[in-house]
């Protein structure tokens, strides 16, 4: 267990016009956080003032967002009311791409998982892939039986970094192309777009092994590596996006070759790709065009070629963590991703062992707490399910 030296922090909200959309946000977050609120535990929480709180409140139990209990009689004065998030009040999808197939999740308001569904898809160019991402939310709404009106959004996780020049991971002709805005005109709702590494942290943070954490480091290994860096209970983006792209970190002085043109970088050494590697041609093929992953779910960390990577992998992995601990300060890094739970648990095992070996220290002197997520392998979804 991970000591907290600072209470969480709750999202505050403003009084300032025309700051409706954020203070509703506050409140429900607030009541998402604490479940059974008054109205004057909300003030104190949102900071907002009773009156603010007392229309944003009438206005989302009308909307069918909040649900009130009966009364609660206290030692002094009128007896209160808690409120709580209606389950059913909404719903939010939350959709995780690769290069060849997406991944939808439909969440409610608890972030419960109603339905999923799966499509492949070959590296389409942005316009397909929005047609593709609309039929897909009309279809998973349907096989939910739900009122499209209740739907809040949706959430798009994708790989590379997600900044001013546009998603940068899926396939050529996607870097300056305004994927939210333009499925947002299709879809009718509002949508939000994330790196995957990113979503997956979000998704730990509410729902996995982050929920206690302000500072923390997700490290998500799906084809290539990537990280998501939350300090103070917010995810840090950097100056373009590219906050937390880890798998071009140097770690092998003219090793292997890398797609971004250098060599060595770390996702050469610790990614689905570099695990693929380790097997002979005709397996390595039959992994690749497994646009499923079953291929990849039914390997074992006995599997020589497998225990060969984890060897491999966990002593660059290692060095990073020293990097991050040094540079960061978290309180933990989290290990997930699109492994199965069995490799990613004996890649943990193998570089707790090398940290152990080593008396691996964070600038403070005590050992960096290294985890699994709790999350499946679509987390990132689940975390693209929350943006809206």
């Amino acid at each position: 267990m991970v000591k907290m030296n600072k209470q969480l922090k709750n999202v505050t909200g403003t009084n300032l016009l025309h700051a409706k959309n954020h203070n509703r946000r506050a409140v429900l977050d607030a009541v998402r956080r604490h479940d059974g609120l008054s109205r004057a535990d909300i003030t104190r929480i949102t900071s907002l003032s009773a009156q603010t709180i007392s229309n944003l409140v009438g206005e989302l139990e009308e909307s069918g967002l909040l649900l009130a209990g009966e009364p609660i009689r206290q030692k002094r004065g009128q007896p209160a009311r808690p409120y709580r998030l209606n389950p059913d009040g909404g719903y939010a999808i939350g959709f995780q791409l690769t290069g060849t197939q997406f991944d939808a999740v439909l969440v409610n308001l608890l972030g419960e998982e109603r339905s999923r569904l799966s499509q492949h898809f070959d590296h389409p160019d942005p316009q397909h892939a929005i047609e593709l991402l609309v039929a897909a939310t009309n279809r998973i709404i349907a096989d939910a039986g739900l009122d499209p009106d209740r739907n809040i959004g949706i959430g798009i996780a994708m790989p590379g970094p997600v900044g001013i020049a546009g998603p940068t991971g899926i396939a050529p002709g996607w870097e300056d192309f305004d994927i939210a805005t333009a499925m947002a005109e299709m879809a009718g709702c509002p949508v939000f777009v994330e790196n995957d590494a990113d979503a997956a942290a979000v998704s730990e943070k509410l729902y996995g092994n982050a929920k206690t954490l302000e500072n923390f480091v997700y490290i998500f290994i799906g084809y290539g590596l990537g990280a998501g860096l939350f300090m103070d209970g917010h995810i840090i983006h950097g100056a373009n996006g590219a906050a937390g792209e880890i798998g071009h970190l140097p770690v092998e002085p003219g090793g292997r070759d890398c797609t971004c043109g250098r060599k060595g970088c770390l996702e050469c050494y610790v990614s689905l790709l570099a695990l693929y590697g380790e097997f002979d041609a005709t397996d390595r093929d039959s992994l690749l065009n497994d646009k499923t992953l079953s291929r990849l779910g039914e390997l074992s960390p006995d599997d020589p070629p497998v225990a060969r990577w984890i060897k491999r992998a966990a002593p660059h992995l290692s060095t990073t963590l020293q990097v991050l601990g040094s540079m960061l300060d978290p309180q933990a890094v989290i290990l997930g991703g699109l492994l199965p739970a069995p490799i990613l648990d004996a890649l943990l095992k193998e570089l707790s062992e090398l940290e152990n070996a080593a008396g691996s220290k964070t600038p403070l002197g005590e050992a960096l707490p290294i985890h699994s997520g709790a999350g499946n392998t679509l987390s990132a979804a689940m975390g693209a399910a929350a943006l809206p």
